[in-house]
């Protein structure tokens, strides 16, 4: 007898709470929120996984099998609903689709009948899901994270180059080098931390100019009034931020070309919603029951994604995967750039 294959999806349910107070929505009746943890089972070597960005990069386990789990909240109907599921993907790890669907004011905790809105999706029996797909989120708000394997090449970090640009409004200190507070830098490693170049310019297409190595560094500002009897402020060494003495200024464009190492393999997040869909689709059993159908709905960031899903085929990745090291290929230095030529 041939082994039973392993689920490329186990959902581990931590939490089953009613949602708002147990109000009956009209045509449906009361919903229920399931908190949950999905561990996720890829086979690198499976034709659907051929097209997954630096899949070959990512550490296996003895059986050949690449993990990571992610977080999953599921919106349900207690009586069951009309057996479709709507999947929203989530905008930088934050909920939307009741928010835009039932007029309902944001959270990332959605529990009251005030977070139900005026109840469009529940009143017509929609069981929503909510699942982590951008692996580089960090945690907080509420956002919903995806924990991701770095990339290595045997026991050897992947290291490459890449850019960041940063425009501020007011002078900033110092920025992380992802320009989001919420997401993950890319770390700079210790020779691009000896060797990165930093140039500022007025516009687009102006001619760039070199910042002073002297004036900026990879590290944060941190202090400045929250401690007890005092507004000390330090300057602390950090491989996902850069100071500026005297800050960033507004009214430039500043581009930092860096050698980063330790890239997510960032493309298993747009397989974690096709197997998690397709896990809850297929499993009767399962939390969400007997399902027929199954949307999609993205905006902003999730927009591409969810359209890309939508238009290819279902047992196969997206072609517009990202890359895990893209920022080290699709963002090269200019011509002229190399180590011994930047400032040190």
């Amino acid at each position: 007898m041939s082994p039973v294959p392993e689920r490329r999806v186990r959902l581990e349910v931590h939490a089953r709470e009613p949602f708002a107070y147990g109000h009956r929505f009209p045509g449906t009746g009361a919903y229920e929120m399931l908190t949950a943890t999905a561990h996720y089972a890829v086979d690198p070597n499976a034709p659907a996984n051929r097209s997954i960005p630096d899949l070959d990069l990512a550490p296996r386990d003895n059986t050949g099998t690449v993990r990571f789990s992610g977080d999953v909240e599921i919106l349900r109907p207690v009586e069951g609903g009309r057996r479709r599921l709507f999947f929203d993907w989530g905008n930088r790890g934050n909920k939307r689709a009741v928010q835009y669907f039932c007029d309902a004011p944001h959270t990332n905790r959605p529990r009251t009948l005030t977070d139900a809105g005026n109840g469009y999706l529940m009143r017509r029996g929609y069981t929503i899901v909510f699942g982590a797909w951008q692996g580089d989120l960090l945690p907080g708000d509420g956002r919903l994270l995806l924990d991701l394997p770095v990339a290595r090449r045997g026991a050897e970090p992947v290291r490459g180059l890449t850019t960041a640009e940063f425009i501020v409004e007011e002078p900033t200190a110092s920025l992380s080098l992802s320009r989001w507070s919420s997401t993950r830098s890319y770390p700079v490693s210790e020779r691009g931390a000896h060797a990165a170049r930093l140039t500022r310019r007025r516009y687009p297409h102006s001619t760039p100019e070199e910042v002073p190595t002297a004036t900026s560094r990879f590290a944060r500002l941190q202090g400045g009034g929250s401690e007890l009897r005092t507004a000390a402020t330090a300057v602390v060494p950090s491989r996902s931020d850069l100071h500026v003495d005297g800050g960033f200024q507004p009214g430039w464009i500043y581009e930092l070309i860096y050698e980063a190492e330790d890239p997510l393999v960032l493309g298993l997040g747009l397989a974690a919603v096709r197997d998690l869909v397709s896990h809850l689709r297929h499993d009767p059993a399962g939390p969400v029951g007997p399902v027929e159908y199954a949307y999609g709905w993205g905006r902003s960031q999730t927009g591409g994604p969810s359209v890309t899903s939508s238009t290819s085929a279902s047992t196969r990745m997206p072609k517009a995967a990202p890359s895990s090291t893209g920022c080290c290929r699709t963002s090269p230095a200019p011509a002229d750039w190399s180590p011994s030529a930047s400032p040190t």
